[in-house]
């Protein structure tokens, strides 16, 4: 008798041990299968940055736009007295072919008259198709003698380069000049 009871109780262990291997071995495909689906869409999320990265250009990284802005300030906000030194301290943010272009586009002196020009505004857009590209919108207001003369806008495209650690202009263009007319 003890030994149907022993043999019994073995019985009932045998089936409780291949019922838990059973219902562990479902689960383990259960969470297989989760892994698996966990997979497709990681390698789906990875093409799709892989995809963004290529068309939207995420390699420029935000210091390369606030360097674009920083250097549009710099060329387009000046006076009589920093008219001239303005290119100056533009010589460290552009090559030395575009700071010529853009002092060639200038007077080598200061008009004698009283003259301010102020950036009032510039955006940055990236240009998704050409890396480190932009086109640069700016607003700015002349004054002659304080009075407001001219409020316009212009376009430009630009090229950045970036040499060791520091960033430079390697080539800007206007690509047009927009003035207000009172009345139109």
């Amino acid at each position: 008798m003890k030994q149907a009871i022993v043999i019994g109780i073995l019985l009932i262990a045998v089936f409780i041990l291949a019922g838990s291997v059973f219902v562990l071995s479902g689960d383990k495909s259960t969470l297989q299968d989760t892994i698996g689906k966990k997979d497709q869409k990681i390698q789906a999320l990875k093409g799709k940055v892989d995809e963004l990265s290529t068309v939207t250009g995420l390699q420029v990284t935000g210091e390369e736009v606030q360097f674009v802005e920083q250097a549009f300030h710099m060329y387009l906000n000046y006076d009589n007295e920093s008219y001239v030194s303005r290119f100056d301290e533009l010589s460290n943010l552009v090559k030395v072919d575009v700071l010529n272009k853009l002092k060639g586009a200038s007077s080598l002196a200061p008009p004698a008259v009283d003259m301010k020009n102020e950036l009032e505004s510039v955006h940055v857009y990236m240009n998704p198709s050409a890396p480190h590209t932009f086109l640069v919108y700016t607003t700015t207001n002349y004054f002659l003698d304080d009075a407001l003369v001219n409020h316009g806008s212009q376009l430009y495209e630009v090229s950045v380069l970036k040499d060791n650690s520091q960033f430079l202009i390697g080539d800007i263009k206007v690509i047009g000049n927009m003035t207000e007319v009172d009345g139109v």
